[in-house]
Order: structure tokens, then sequence, then C-alpha cells
């Protein structure tokens, strides 16, 4: 068990099992931890002291050619860290607090050094989660893979749906290496984006996911990155789509016994249903966590809000001393401050916070813009044209 301290109280972080709790002073207290300087005045959940997540996507390097790839990548990243840079950049996200990173790619098994990357964090303190497609995963390395606290295997359909975001004859590839990782024990999930042309296959990922025994679905929104960006158009879920989506989750998830999470992006999409707000902030949900609970990072070790907003003239080793003021960071919390209608009126306002500013800023050319997706957007847009 770690415990972090946070101006609300504190952050609890187990790894068995594997779970993040935010707890109010009072509980905190009780547990036996003392008294902090943080715990003065407002006791709202704000500004964190460290993200609790980075996604670092550690090399660009891959083959799959992927249609939807929000970092297009292929090449190698002339300025991509090497071994002793990784460890270091590590290092650095482990003093300050972070609890979890989730490494990525390109394909992160194209790196000869990724186990001792992922052994090194361990070492410091750091859970190393893994996204894989599949490709060079064998008999020979998967046992290897017990370092991570999680691999979630891209699957965004059975069969030939799998081809909407990875192109053809790639299923088998995924479909071995989640077979792989079960058989040797390594915790598995599944990573699904979610469009209109697989939309429809959502029943049998849940029913391939049963019978495999993974432990979860993570679902994702393509975003209008990278090459992602011309399939974004014909790929949006339309508004039909995206209203009936969590209710259709949640049925499949409890029907097969498969536990389902969505991205931050689908949460506007969520508070459609109007859920309650006690039980959001209970489990920590909210729309863009960008710069606060979560911060994305490049293979050369630049920073950026989330994976999918631009990188930063900051690196991973000056994030320490930026993170309270950076002004990039300062934009995307400040946000519900400057909400533009119909944002300033929702109820939901501080826990959405405009959903997501990537697909904004890249649709509408406007960090500042609520997120275009957002079902009451829509509706409100449409009545105000009309």
């Amino acid at each position: 068990m770690k415990f972090r301290y946070e101006n609300f109280g504190g952050i609890i972080a187990s790894n068995a099992p594997p779970f993040l709790a935010f707890v109010n002073r009072e509980y905190a207290r009780n547990q036996g931890y003392e008294e902090s300087p943080l715990w003065q005045g407002n006791d709202d959940i704000d500004i964190l002291t460290a993200p609790t997540e980075v996604h670092l996507a550690i090399t660009s390097t891959c083959t799959g050619d992927c249609p939807h790839c929000y970092m297009d990548s292929g090449a190698r990243d002339p300025d991509e860290l090497d071994t002793i840079g990784l460890k270091k950049a590590l290092t650095a996200l482990a003093n300050m607090g972070v609890f979890h990173v989730a490494l990525g790619g390109g394909e992160a098994l194209l790196r000869d050094d990724l186990f001792e990357v992922a052994a090194h964090a361990r070492k410091i303190g750091l859970v190393p989660n893994l996204t894989v497609s599949g490709l060079n995963l064998s008999e020979k390395n998967v046992h290897k893979m017990k370092v991570f606290g999680q691999v979630n295997v891209s699957v965004d359909g059975v069969g030939d749906a799998h081809a909407v975001f990875r192109g053809p004859h790639k299923f088998l590839q995924a479909d071995s290496a989640l077979d792989l990782l079960i058989k040797a024990g390594v915790p598995t999930g599944i990573n699904c984006v979610v469009g209109r042309s697989n939309y429809g296959g959502l029943k049998d990922l849940f029913a391939y996911a049963q019978k495999k025994g993974v432990n979860e679905l993570e679902f994702l929104r393509v975003k209008p990155s990278g090459r992602g960006l011309d399939l974004y158009y014909k790929e949006r879920l339309d508004f039909k789509q995206s209203i009936k989506l969590l209710p259709l989750l949640s049925n499949y998830s409890r029907k097969f016994k498969v536990p389902a999470k969505i991205d931050c992006s689908f949460v506007p999409m969520l508070l459609w249903h109007r859920p309650s707000k006690k039980l959001l902030l209970a489990n920590a949900t909210y729309g863009c966590e960008a710069g606060n609970v979560l911060i994305g990072a490049k293979s050369s070790g630049r920073v950026s809000g989330c994976s999918f907003l631009p990188a930063l003239d900051l690196t991973i080793d000056q994030l320490a001393d930026q993170w309270e003021e950076y002004p990039a960071f300062q934009e995307l919390r400040h946000w519900p401050e400057q909400a533009a209608e119909p944002c300033r009126s929702c109820g939901y306002l501080k826990i959405c916070k405009g959903g997501c500013h990537a697909v904004a800023e890249k649709i509408t050319g406007s960090l500042w813009d609520p997120d275009p997706d957002c079902p009451r957007v829509i509706l409100y847009r449409q009545f105000n044209r009309a």
C-alpha cells in the first residue's frame, strides 16, 4: 500500500488487489496518517500534486500501419530516449509520486530493452502496464510479461471486425497473443477502439472476451489525431450510437460477466444518462483528465496534456519543477472557469470539464470549444442554428 497526500486527503494505491482510491481527510486521519500542510482550506478534489498515471510511448517504431494510429507510428523518432534516458525519465516520475506508467508505442515490443525498462520501473516503485498489438509476442518472451501490472491487447472486434482500425489479416495475431498471455498467468485485458463500423460487433467481442477469460474490456473513442484524422470523420459515432453506447456496454458487461471500462473521452456520453454525481465523484470519474490526473509523453521524453494533444516544450525531467504553473496545464485545469455554452449551464461541468479537448482542438480549431461529439453539445448547436 502507498499513500500520497493531496488537498482533499490523499490517494491510496494498492497492487494486490490493484486499485487507486481517493480518500478524504477524515478517512486518512482514521487510518493513522499525520496531518499535512495540504489539509488547509478547500477539500474539494483539485489540482493533484502529481499525475497518478503517465502514458509513455517508448517508441514510435511500428510495422502495423494501422489506419487510425494517433501517433502516425512507423519510423523511429531520431530523438527517442535510449535505455539510460528512459530509466532516468521513469525515476523522475517515481520521485514525483506517480503510481502507474502505461507503456506503449508504436509497438513497444520492438524495443530490445522493454523488459529491462519495465523492471526498472518496478524497482523504483512504479507499476508498469503495457499495450500491444500482439506483434513479436511469443512463447519465448511471454513469461517476461509478468513484470507488468497488466497487459492489454488491442482487439477491435472478432475476426474481420478487427480490421476496421488495424487493417486486414491481423486478428489471429492478437488472438494468439491473448492465449499466450492468459496461459502464462499474465493479467490481461482488451483495448477496443469503437467506431461506426465495429459498433454492431460489440456483443460478439464481449462473448469472445468471456471465452478467453480476460480481466476487462476497455473501450476507447476514435480520435482525430495522426493517421486517425481522416478515419475519424468516417468512424465517429453518430448521435444515436453515442447515447446508446453506455447502456449497451453495461448490459453486455452484466450478461457476459466481463468488466467494462471507458476512456475519459466517453464521459460526455455517459453523462447524457444523468448518473449520480456522488457516485461519479466516489469513483473519481471525470471527463478531461489531461494535465492533472494523467499526462502523455513521447518517446523523446517530451510531455503533453494527454497522448492525443500536441507535445509541449517540456520534458519529463523538467516536469516536477513545472507541474503547478506550466501554462498548457493551467489552461486545461481551468477550462471550466471559462466554459462556453452549453457546458457553462451543465450541472456536470466540474465533472466533465468540457469533454475531450483533443477532439475539440483538432475539429473546431480551439481548445476552448466544448467537445463537438457530446450529445448535449450536438443538440444545443442544432437548436441554436435553427
